[in-house]
């Protein structure tokens, strides 16, 4: 029973990997409760999100973390970083399309001028990807409790979006926060900004539901007591996305592509 909401989003998102070949299915870490242990990969994920592991593209979480500094979910992961540097880093990117696609690691030091930033830079400089796309586990923003601690490690990544924001990527895609949220584009100070960069938060794979607080600036949807899966569709130069919930119903969907910047 305990399994039943992940397998539930588990079920809609092969159905969707199964009618898409160049689909992939992106993480934002907490794969399995509580510690992110071997046996917990083995009788809770691999049963349920498991099954969609040949195209997961993974990043881990604060779960993750709790056995061995992540070594079940390097483990269990092993298949994708085939980049023996990257399994080290703990972060990597790849091409989808005319996108280049980056898992950070939120779990590592992210402020400016640490080497995952500079890695970050660096390889958006070098890249010649028309559209990016960055996720990881801890957002800048939420509508939950963990976007107003102070003491949230979420706070720390604001040294992500700056260098982003200088590279003018167009998305970022969080978890921990057991909910879907979407914002419009802003930049790393919460301001409203067009060219900005769009975040959603999609922590509803599963575990549990947060309460929400009153939405913050710029948050345009929020959904808070409903598990799903959130689908981006990514063209050549632009992207749409929606919200399905576990009962196969789609709670929110761009109205038209976004061009990307």
């Amino acid at each position: 029973r305990q399994l039943e909401p992940a397998a539930a989003t588990a079920r809609i998102a092969a159905g969707i990997v199964a009618a898409w070949p160049q689909a992939r299915v992106i993480t934002m870490g907490d794969h399995t409760y509580p510690r992110g242990a071997r046996r917990e990969y083995e009788r809770c994920y691999a049963p349920t999100w498991g099954v969609l592991n040949a195209r997961t593209a993974p990043s881990p979480g604060n779960h993750d973390y709790r056995t061995a500094d992540g070594a079940p979910y390097y483990a269990y992961f092993e298949h994708y970083a085939r980049d023996p540097s990257a399994r080290e880093r703990g972060y990597y990117a790849f091409d989808l399309g005319a996108w280049r696609l980056y898992s950070l690691n939120s779990m590592l030091p992210v402020a400016g001028g640490t080497p995952q930033s500079a890695w970050l830079a660096g390889d958006l400089a070098a890249s010649n990807a028309r559209c990016v796309l960055a996720y990881w586990h801890h957002p800048l923003f939420s509508s939950s409790f963990h976007g107003r601690r102070r003491s949230d490690r979420g706070r720390d990544v604001v040294g992500l979006w700056e260098v982003l924001e200088a590279h003018s990527a167009e998305l970022v895609v969080n978890g921990h926060a057991h909910m879907y949220e979407r914002f419009g584009p802003q930049r790393h100070d919460g301001a409203s900004a067009p060219n900005g960069l769009r975040q959603f938060v999609a922590g509803t794979g599963g575990a549990s539901h947060d309460s929400a607080r009153p939405p913050l600036a710029n948050s345009e949807y929020l959904e808070a007591d409903l598990f799903g899966v959130l689908v981006l569709v990514l063209r050549s130069n632009s992207y749409d996305w929606a919200f399905i919930g576990v009962d196969g119903v789609v709670r929110d969907a761009s109205a038209a592509p976004t061009e990307c910047r």
